[in-house]
């Protein structure tokens, strides 16, 4: 292929962007339900098929291949010909540079300013009081406290054990394929939950789950704890689904497991909300704070203390606080780049979400406004 040709994949992947930016409607129904699909369907299904993380193994040969077409480079630059090894090389890296701007803005760029999920399910979002805030708090705690007793993955001491993660991508794909029969907007996703093979190494970066747009799949870490590795991979999900915001992929995250069939997926999916939201509580009432997890089962407080105990573990090392850092203040760029002002921060508004779903939920017994779909 002329190489000159794959240039243009630069200026298209700007004029989409810019499109995207200036119109919510350009973002939704031409790129998120078009031009995403196009591309993101086929790649999903094809590294599909693959039992790994083809991003992380890509991710290890990429470094060793910059290094190899340095070595390269430098050798080529002493010998004669060099202005043509430069524009040679240059051509490249830039063909090379438009290939990976075009994938990501339509698998991923673009699709922050898609119209926003609260307008597609009819959700009136407001700012909550302090009590909305408790009675929310209550109701998802209430909810850990059965739902646990369901769950019969545990060890010895009530902790939740997650070791299968086919059987774990098998279980949150079909809980989607009961998502989507509320809101087809759902519909039309083949990526993979992928176990990510050095996730401890992971863990240092702070990092639980991500998105690759190159590869179209959901990368997991599998050292963490376990009961929130079905909600970790729901999150990535939604982002297979292209919806980018990290507030409304953890609330997609709760919707997607609130209709699985298996209890710890749901439990998994009721404790992103409940801490989440237990969070902003303590933020606002530390007493009230208190008093929730009081009244939480010895096996939820079980689950929390050995998360807990993870993290404190990892906290100690010199490693984690100089990489978590680092990567905490990468990702706060990111995400601000990308249009979500609060940065890592917009996590967290997913409670400004659950608040006005379970309320909404509630006041009508479960029946939700629903996302029409364009076909």
């Amino acid at each position: 292929m002329n190489v000159k040709k794959i240039l243009w994949l630069a200026p298209a992947a700007l004029v989409i962007f810019i499109l995207s930016r200036l119109s919510s409607w350009f973002a939704e129904y031409i790129l998120a339900r078009g031009i995403f699909r196009i591309f993101a369907v086929p790649i999903g299904f094809l590294t599909g098929f693959l039992p790994f993380s083809l991003a992380e193994i890509l991710l290890y040969l990429t470094v060793v291949t910059m290094i190899l077409l340095l070595v390269k480079f430098l050798f080529l630059m002493t010998r004669p010909g060099r202005f043509e090894v430069i524009r040679t090389w240059g051509l490249r890296f830039i063909a090379t540079v438009s290939v990976l701007a075009f994938l990501f803005t339509v698998l991923c760029g673009g699709l922050y300013y898609r119209i926003p999920m609260s307008s597609q399910m009819n959700l009136k979002v407001q700012k909550y009081s302090r009590e909305e805030l408790y009675q929310t708090c209550l109701y998802l705690a209430d909810l850990a406290n059965q739902t646990k007793a369901e769950v019969t993955q545990t060890d010895d001491k009530g902790v939740v054990v997650v070791e299968d993660m086919k059987q774990l991508s098998a279980d949150v794909a079909t809980a989607y394929k009961n998502l989507e029969k509320k809101y087809p907007v759902f519909r039309y996703s083949t990526g993979k939950v992928k176990p990510v093979l050095f996730s401890r190494a992971m863990s240092y970066t702070g990092i639980v789950g991500i998105y690759c747009p190159f590869t179209v799949e959901a990368n997991v870490n599998t050292d963490v704890a376990g009961y929130n590795r079905a909600a970790d991979a729901a999150h990535e999900l939604a982002h297979l689904h292209g919806f980018m915001q990290e507030n409304e992929a953890n609330f997609i995250s709760y919707l997607a497991c609130e209709e699985s069939d298996k209890a710890y997926v749901r439990y998994s999916g009721i404790m992103l909300g409940f801490i989440y939201c237990a969070n902003a509580l303590y933020e606002e009432d530390q007493e009230m704070h208190r008093q929730l997890f009081d009244g939480l089962s010895e096996g939820v407080k079980a689950d929390l203390i050995y998360e807990n105990e993870y993290w404190d573990f990892m906290e100690k090392s010199e490693l984690y606080e100089a990489v978590e850092t680092a990567s905490d203040k990468v990702n706060d760029t990111y995400l601000k780049v990308n249009g979500q002002k609060e940065g890592v921060k917009s996590y967290g508004r997913v409670v400004d979400l659950l608040i006005a779903y379970i309320g909404t939920e509630s006041k009508e017994s479960g029946q939700n406004g629903t996302t029409d779909e364009t076909q």
